[in-house]
C-alpha cells in the first residue's frame, strides 16, 4: 500500500468536511487493490438553526464517495462524491454529483447548502485552464439523468459584490472586532447566519444568507417560515432618517425650552 497515497486522501476528506470517519474504510478499500471503489457514508442529520424540528426529525444527508486508481501507478484517486439529501418537511431525496479536482471542491457543508437551493463561492478552474471566482447555485427546474441539476454560475462581472452588498443593509453588531469577516466566510460557504437587524425601524432577529442572483440578500424571520429583503432597512437611508429624527427631536425639545423661557418672562 502507497502510504503517502493513503495520507494524502485522508487528508483530502479531512479538507472537504468529511473528518477522519471514514479512514477505516478507505484503508481497507485499498488494501484490496481494486481498480475503484466507492465508500458510503453515515447518514447525517444536520443541525437546524431555527430549531424548527425535533432531533431526529431534521433534514438528513448522506454522501457516496467514489475513487479511482491509476492506470499506472500504484496510487488512488479522490474523483467525485454524490451528496442525497432528505429535507425534513419532504418525502423525497435529492441528489448531485460533485467533482473533486486534484483534492479541492465543493466541501460537504456547502453540497448541503446546495442542494439547499442556497448559492456557494467557490474559486474553480474552467476547461480553459483559466481561474475565476463564481457563485454557483443549483438549477432545480432542469435535471438531466446522469448528469444531475444544472449548475447556474455568476462571475465578477454579473455584478454582485457581496461586501458592498452586506454594507448596503442595516445589519447590526456589524461594528463588533470579526463580525464582518465572520458574516462574509459563512455566506460565501452557502450558509444561512443568524443575524440582528433593523426591519422597518425596529429591531428584529432571524437569519441572511447571499441571493448573487438578485444582487442581494436574503434576509428570514427567525423561524425561517418567511423572506423578506426589500422590508430590511438599507443603512445610508436608515441612517439619514434617524439623523432626520433626531433634528426633528431636537427642534422640538429647543422650542420647547424657548416658550418655557417666554412664559416665564
Amino acid at each position: 500500500m502507497n502510504e503517502n497515497n493513503l495520507e494524502y486522501l485522508q487528508s483530502t476528506l479531512k479538507y472537504l468536511g468529511f473528518g477522519d470517519s471514514l479512514n477505516a474504510d478507505l484503508k481497507e478499500s485499498i488494501a484490496h487493490s481494486p481498480e475503484g471503489f466507492k465508500i458510503q457514508s453515515p447518514t447525517k442529520e444536520m443541525s437546524d438553526p431555527a430549531k424548527r424540528y425535533e432531533q431526529g426529525f431534521g433534514d438528513k444527508i448522506s454522501y457516496l464517495l467514489s475513487f479511482s486508481k491509476s492506470k499506472e501507478t500504484d496510487m488512488y484517486f479522490f474523483n467525485s462524491y454524490e451528496a442525497t439529501l432528505k429535507k425534513a418537511d419532504t418525502k423525497d431525496f435529492i441528489s448531485q454529483t460533485f467533482y473533486v479536482n486534484k483534492g479541492k471542491g465543493v466541501t460537504a457543508k456547502e453540497s448541503y447548502n446546495l442542494l439547499s437551493g442556497r448559492a456557494v463561492n467557490k474559486d474553480v478552474v474552467l476547461k480553459s485552464g483559466e481561474k475565476a471566482n463564481l457563485w454557483l447555485k443549483l438549477d432545480f427546474s432542469e435535471h438531466t439523468p446522469g448528469k444531475g441539476y444544472a449548475v447556474n454560475s455568476y462571475s465578477e462581472n454579473y455584478g454582485f459584490n457581496l461586501k458592498q452588498t452586506v454594507d448596503k443593509f442595516n445589519i447590526l453588531d456589524m461594528e463588533k472586532p470579526g463580525f464582518r469577516d465572520q458574516l462574509l466566510k459563512s455566506l460565501e460557504r452557502g450558509n444561512l447566519h443568524e443575524v440582528s437587524f433593523m426591519k422597518n425601524g425596529k429591531e428584529a432577529a432571524g437569519f441572511v444568507a447571499a441571493n448573487p442572483q438578485f444582487k442581494t440578500l436574503d434576509f428570514y424571520d427567525k423561524d425561517l417560515s418567511q423572506v423578506y429583503s426589500k422590508a430590511v432597512d438599507l443603512r445610508e437611508a436608515f441612517a439619514k432618517a434617524t439623523q432626520s429624527n433626531e433634528i426633528k427631536e431636537a427642534v422640538v425639545e429647543e422650542a420647547s425650552v424657548e416658550a418655557k423661557k417666554g412664559r416665564g418672562r
